[in-house]
């Protein structure tokens, strides 16, 4: 019906972005910060919707997409949204944190065990792993990280796909006292040379 940066989708991601944007910079998790956010979504939704106003006027597919997003996809957002911030505070629940001394500790560690299988009869599918720790213990907080993020980001892209029902939905259901808007004159199809010409002709043949 409309362009796609007017579908529950797309208006989805630009409400998720608008709120990632700011989620950061908040601190414990709670009401008053959902609250915020809350208002922050009808800002992000605002501005989408004075958009979406030059290009046609329906409030009543308006109402219904700003409902499913407040009502289906923030909801589901703050659930994601709550964990993944408590993580972060926690630092993803790396040793230290990540900092430079348990980077050190995982190499030594790495270093340590190369030499007590070097000193040791061990099965040969061990040997390996202290090298692995030694070449990568100095990443692994990063790594653990990343998969944190990753994860997230796999969360929340799957929170904009599942909107793709709810679109259907909201363009197959219309109330019955809800009128259905004109169609602009700029997204109209422009009438073809051909039909036009057929046209007249035939109201020449007619007069």
């Amino acid at each position: 019906m409309y362009p796609d940066r007017f579908r529950l989708p797309q208006v989805t991601e630009h409400v998720l972005t608008w709120l990632e944007r700011r989620r950061p910079g908040f601190g414990e998790w709670d009401g008053e910060v959902e609250a915020q956010l809350q208002a922050e979504a009808r800002l992000a939704l605002a501005d989408v919707a004075r958009r979406f106003s030059e290009v046609a006027v329906d409030p009543g597919y308006w109402g219904r997409l700003e409902r499913s997003v407040f009502t289906v996809a923030v909801p589901r957002y703050f659930q994601l949204a709550r964990e993944h911030h408590a993580l972060q505070r926690r630092k993803y629940g790396l040793w230290r944190g990540g900092d430079l001394l348990s980077r050190v500790a995982y190499t030594g560690a790495g270093i340590a065990a190369a030499v007590v299988i070097a000193v040791t009869a061990v099965p040969d599918w061990m040997e390996p792993l202290p090298f692995a720790f030694i070449l990568f213990g100095p990443f692994l907080p990063d790594m653990q990280e990343s998969y944190f993020e990753r994860r997230y980001r796999r969360q929340l892209a799957t929170l904009v796909r599942d909107m793709v029902v709810e679109q259907q939905q909201l363009e197959a259901y219309r109330p019955l006292d809800e009128s259905v808007p004109p169609v602009p004159e700029r997204l109209s199809e422009p009438e073809s040379p051909e039909r036009s010409g057929g046209s007249s002709s035939n109201s020449k043949e007619n007069v």
